[in-house]
C-alpha cells in the first residue's frame, strides 16, 4: 500500500507541475490513477457547478449581479449546502479563470458558458432542490 502513496504523492507533484507527457506516461503505466483523478475532478466540477446554479438562481431572481452573500444564503437555503465563506471564494474564483462567471462591482454574473452550466446542472438536480 505505501508503493501506491508513494505513487499517488508523485503524480500529484507531476499532475500540479502541469508536465502533459509525465502525466500521460503515468496514466499509461497507473491506470487506477485515472480513476482517482477523475473521481476527484468530478467532485470539484460539481462543487464548482453548484455555485454556477447558485448565481443563476439568484441573478434571476435579483435581475442582477449577485452579492457574494446572496450566494451564500442561496447554496444554505435552495441547495441545502453549506460551505465556508473562503471556500465559496476560491471557488469563485476558479470559476472566473475558466470565464464561467464574471465579477462585477456589486457581486457576480454568469457568462454565456456559465448559463449553459447552470442550466445543464438544474435541469438534471430540479426534483432535489427546494426552488
Amino acid at each position: 500500500m505505501g508503493k501506491k502513496k508513494k505513487i499517488r504523492e508523485d503524480f500529484d507533484i507531476i499532475f500540479q507541475n502541469g508536465n502533459e507527457k509525465a502525466i500521460k506516461e503515468y496514466l499509461e503505466k497507473y491506470p487506477w490513477l485515472l480513476d482517482e483523478v477523475s473521481s476527484s475532478m468530478d467532485d470539484t466540477m460539481s462543487e464548482q457547478h453548484q455555485i454556477i446554479a447558485a448565481i443563476g438562481v439568484m441573478e434571476d431572481e435579483l435581475n442582477d449581479s449577485v452579492p457574494f452573500n446572496e450566494i451564500n444564503h442561496c447554496l444554505k437555503e435552495d441547495f441545502s449546502i453549506s460551505k465556508r465563506d473562503e471556500e465559496i471564494q476560491k471557488i469563485l474564483y476558479d470559476i472566473e479563470n475558466l470565464h464561467l462567471v464574471e465579477k462585477q462591482p456589486n457581486g457576480w454574473i454568469l457568462t454565456n458558458e456559465g448559463e449553459k452550466i447552470c442550466d445543464v446542472y438544474l435541469n438534471k438536480n430540479l426534483n432535489d432542490l427546494e426552488l
